[in-house]
């Protein structure tokens, strides 16, 4: 199968925003896992942004100050996964969302994926901050989203923070329950997410993933949303397990579907 894999901030990152070097031990390890039985596997990889943050946190916000602790943090965040990665070689790709709607840069950035993948190296895909505007900047994950459907993957796999999408705020609300399945992602639903926030070192919340499902699914591609820190979740990957996550199926027929959750 193959597998566009996006890891979010907070998995790969400390809450400090260190890299946090067990995790992506645990990655390394589970990715050689999932490449053993046969999957292809691009990593989507979040955290530049909040590295490059932590080693100047006194920075005033803003959208110049990002792209800066981007280019800062990029090359950390390189060195973190090559390291964790070998023997496998690992390449870096950067995109703007602008690249996406390009067919002439589309088809390179594919005919690129697929020469990797014959060498047997590992795609890291992220956005290219440093140099985007407002109007080309995209998260990762509609990033992931996109290489999923650019790609003709079978499955976007969505590391983040929570273990799947809830009812409501799983943080404030302990009533909320976690959606095991969904079938399509409605402009309701995004609507019904939109007060989500992401979290300190992130860029997108849960709002960002239901959209990035939306994409996915449009493109005939099911969604699988999981918590990074989970013990078991490269094991869950491997054997398809997917009871502690939501899963969104790839049913692009029902993509104009209305209605929310209750």
């Amino acid at each position: 199968m193959r597998r566009v894999i996006k890891i979010g901030t907070s998995t790969a990152l400390t809450p400090h925003g260190s890299i946090h070097e067990q995790r992506l031990s645990e990655i390394a390890t589970g990715l050689r896992l999932l490449i053993a039985r046969g999957d292809q596997v691009v990593l989507v990889v979040s955290g530049a942004v909040g590295l490059g943050r932590s080693l100047h946190p006194k920075t005033p916000l803003s959208h110049a100050a990002r792209q800066a602790h981007a280019a800062l943090g990029q090359t950390l965040l390189l060195e973190a996964y090559r390291t964790a990665l070998r023997p496998l070689a690992a390449a870096q790709l950067l995109v703007t969302g602008a690249d996406f709607q390009d067919p002439v840069v589309s088809s390179t950035f594919r005919d690129t994926l697929l020469h990797l993948m014959a060498i047997g190296a590992v795609p890291l895909v992220n956005a290219n901050d440093p140099i985007t505007s407002h109007q080309t900047s995209i998260d990762n994950d509609t990033l992931a989203a996109h290489v999923a459907a650019l790609w003709g993957a079978g499955q976007l796999v969505l590391l983040s923070d929570v273990d799947g999408l809830y009812s409501d705020n799983p943080r404030t609300n302990p009533n909320a329950y976690r959606i095991p399945v969904m079938s399509w992602v409605t402009p309701a639903h995004l609507d019904q997410f939109a007060h989500g926030s992401p979290g300190p070192w992130g860029y997108g919340g849960i709002v960002s993933k239901l959209r990035a499902a939306q994409i996915a699914q449009e493109a005939g591609v099911e969604t699988i949303l999981m918590a990074g820190d989970s013990p078991g979740v490269w094991h869950a990957l491997a054997s398809r397990d997917y009871r502690q996550a939501t899963r969104f199926q790839a049913n692009k027929e029902d993509r104009h579907a209305a209605g929310t959750i209750s």
